[in-house]
């Protein structure tokens, strides 16, 4: 019978393991449940039924070790049938064991519970749906019976109190809100549970918290036989918004104030759709005065003031308005406007943007009369056009006439004289000369790079190469006051990416700097050196020094720590304003240190160095050319004392030289002299020397000619015409005779080949 009992009970999973869980018998109902055959399973582990994760986690292990220690061990869990499916198993492991009390295995049942745990679960998932859902929403509920006592409320409800959910299941309303709070509501309670939907907004004294504004809806419960058995709260604390809603009405009153007193200006909110039509919402009453026409004229068409716009204008702002839809950039707009009594105001407009969920855009902005700012930027722009000018045109007029001193210097030299005294004025001309190009150069230097209009020719520069270039130049005026001077660099080269032209000059003017302002017989270091990533030039000199509030204005334009008598050869005061800003166009700094007045000072340049892996490899190319031999010279030049100073010079270098007063005279001369090079003058009167190049130019007879602009005129723009022109070289004044022989060695005969 038992056997029978066994092999029909077809809803329950009977089967019998070892010990060790290896199968031993099987039955009807387990070959039903689990879809093995008995002889597909017997011997097998009845691991097999677990799901791997079990497996792996040791489930039937701790199942038998459960069963050993209880005498049972509860299996509801998930399984895996033979094909694989998983079903939810209501089961019991029992040891047994025989009369002397050994165990001789274990007898398992399983039933199939999977429908019962689908049903759990998605009860449990509703309940936890239905908590997650009252428990995040903003909003305070409460279940209450018909005695008044809470069956339920959700987590902001409990927070709102500072309580637990728990804390207020069967508790009287009247005892957790207090007295004054339940009067106030009580007559609404009542309404719900005489079957009213009441909704009300009220505002509650609670004790904790004070006056509380509180939007609620009560609603009755009914059960099936239409009794009320209790009502469900929703509320809602609108005190902030309350507040909010009176401050932003305050706000909107302050700001109708303000815009519409706000001085040549508006504030103004515009709705725009995809086709372009556009709707003024508001326009503040600043409009009239600014454009004359009224705001109601703008709400009821906005056409009004878009006509405005000057036709050069609109192209600019229409793409401004693109560029902010797109989210590019905010709409921030110069431009102008005509008015009702037809003239031009330019105004600044700026505005936001918002996207509205019916596809429209909606644009709040302010907009503010900035024509007198325009014109005077405007005038600022020519008085600076003007400045140029006149700086361009005292530095040609200062250089005319250093030309020929110069160059009269250098043939004294050149021709000798045993008198020492010509020796030592020979010497003192070419100093001042040296001084009066230099403060012309540094003056045109400082205005072109405070105005952004120099451009860096950068590359690898050896640091090394820069400073030794510096203090040749320097070398004159420091032999001059007798300084002794010191210099300390790396053993290996510091390499950094600048224009070598104005890292030489840098390093010079700390270098002229220095000698200036140090007694003579003074002392002067100049040191290089490399600490990771940064290559620092140091300048420490024993002059005078600075005191502490001058630190930091040294580098200020027309600034110079000592503008006494004795210190009349300061300068302008703008050599350190050049090394600041060419320091800052490298990515670098210079800092001023000193211990005060009588205590030297230090000048640190700090450059950003090129990475061991960017240095150049192989040779350094060689410098300048190779020493020019005797040419056939062409000078043209309207000033006679420059045209025969140079002249002269060249013929004392070895050249043959003719001159030219003006552009005709050198056309004639080019004709009959065939000259290999022509030194040209800019500044011609007539014909001034590009005409003059141009002409030379077309002329086949003049194509191997090489042309070279020597001219007063410095500037980037000047450089750029000589070389549309068909200069070769552009050289300013004054010229020295090596400069010069370097330019002539480094050319190629023919304009053509030329470098």
């Amino acid at each position: 019978m038992f056997r029978l009992f066994a092999e029909n009970v077809l809803d329950y999973a009977l089967f019998i393991t070892d010990p060790d869980g290896v199968v031993l018998s099987w039955s009807k109902g387990a070959e039903r449940l689990l879809g093995y055959r008995e002889d597909e399973v017997l011997g097998r582990s009845s691991d097999l039924f677990f799901t791997p994760e079990d497996v792996r986690s040791g489930k039937p292990q701790h199942e038998r070790d459960e069963a050993l220690a209880s005498g049972r061990g509860d299996d509801d869990r998930w399984h895996v049938r033979k094909d694989g499916t998983r079903f939810w198993s209501a089961g019991v492991a029992t040891p047994l064991r025989d009369e002397a009390g050994l165990l001789r295995g274990f007898a398992k049942i399983m039933r199939d519970r999977s429908d019962i745990k689908r049903v759990e679960e998605a009860e449990h998932d509703r309940e936890r749906q239905l908590h997650l859902l009252t428990d995040r929403i903003p909003v305070l509920i409460a279940h209450c019976d018909a005695d008044r006592r809470y069956k339920y409320v959700n987590k902001p409800y409990a927070a709102r109190f500072g309580r637990r959910q728990s804390e207020f299941v069967g508790r009287r309303i009247r005892d957790m809100l207090g007295e004054l709070a339940y009067a106030a509501i009580e007559s609404h309670v009542s309404a719900a549970l005489r079957g009213e939907r009441v909704e009300f907004e009220i505002e509650i004294p609670y004790e904790d918290l004070g006056p509380q504004v509180m939007r609620c809806a009560y609603d009755p419960e009914v059960d099936d036989e239409g009794r009320i058995t209790g009502f469900v709260a929703t509320i809602v604390n609108v005190t902030e918004s309350r507040q909010a809603r009176k401050a932003l009405r305050e706000t909107e009153e302050r700001l109708r104030t303000l815009s519409d007193n706000l001085p040549r200006g508006a504030i103004y909110q515009l709705l725009a759709d995809a086709q372009g039509h556009r709707r003024f919402l508001y326009v503040s009453a600043g409009v009239e005065p600014l454009v004359g026409f009224t705001p109601a004229e703008i709400l009821a068409d906005a056409s009004v003031l878009y006509g405005l716009v000057h036709v050069d204008d609109r192209a600019r702002v229409a793409a401004q308005e693109i560029a902010a839809v797109r989210g590019v950039a905010p709409f921030d707009c110069e431009y102008r406007l005509w008015t009702r009594w037809g003239s031009l105001v330019w105004i600044h407009c700026r505005s936001g943007l918002r996207r509205l969920s019916s596809g429209q855009t909606m644009w709040e902005g302010i907009f503010m009369d900035v024509t007198a700012r325009k014109e005077a930027e405007q005038a600022l722009r020519e008085a600076d056009r003007r400045k140029d000018e006149f700086l361009a045109m005292l530095a040609h007029e200062l250089r005319n006439p250093l030309a020929p001193i110069r160059s009269a210097a250098q043939i004294l030299r050149i021709v000798g004289m045993a008198d020492p005294r010509v020796e030592r004025s020979t010497a003192m001309i070419e100093r001042q000369v040296q001084h009066m190009t230099r403060l012309v150069d540094d003056l045109l230097d400082v205005s072109r790079i405070t105005s952004g209009k120099i451009k860096l020719k950068k590359g690898h520069v050896d640091v090394a190469v820069a400073v030794g270039r510096a203090l040749e130049t320097a070398r004159p005026l420091l032999d001059a006051r007798k300084h002794e001077v010191s210099v300390e660099m790396p053993t290996e080269p510091v390499w950094v990416h600048a224009d070598p032209t104005r890292l030489t000059q840098m390093v010079e003017n700390l270098l002229t700097n220095a000698a200036k302002y140090t007694e003579e017989r003074g002392r002067i270091t100049l040191a290089v050196e490399r600490a990771e990533d940064i290559a620092s030039i140091r300048v420490r000199d024993t002059g005078v020094g600075i005191p502490k509030e001058m630190l930091t204005r040294v580098f200020d334009l027309f600034t110079q720590v000592d503008r006494s008598l004795a210190r009349s050869e300061g300068g302008l005061g703008i050599g350190l304003t050049l090394v600041k800003n060419i320091a800052e166009m490298h990515g670098g700094t210079v800092e001023a240190c000193s211990e005060g007045r009588g205590k030297g000072s230090e000048f640190i340049v700090r450059l950003p160095a090129l990475p061991v892996t960017d240095l150049p490899s192989g040779p350094r190319p060689p410098a300048g050319g190779c020493p020019a031999g005797p040419r056939r010279i062409l000078v043209v030049d309207d000033h006679a004392d420059v045209a025969e100073s140079l002249s002269m010079l060249l013929r004392i270098a070895g050249h043959e030289v003719h001159t030219a007063l003006d552009g005709c005279a050198a056309l004639e001369a080019a004709r009959t002299f065939r000259p290999e090079v022509v030194l040209l003058d800019i500044g011609l009167p007539g014909m001034n020397g590009y005409e003059v190049a141009s002409v030379l130019r077309r002329d086949p007879a003049q194509a191997e000619t090489i042309l070279i602009a020597l001219t007063g005129y410095g500037h980037e723009e000047d450089r750029r015409r000589a070389r549309e022109a068909g200069f070769t070289a552009h050289l300013v004044k004054p010229v020295d005779l090596a400069t010069l022989e370097r330019v002539l060695g480094s050319i190629d005969t023919s304009p053509a080949r030329a470098s």
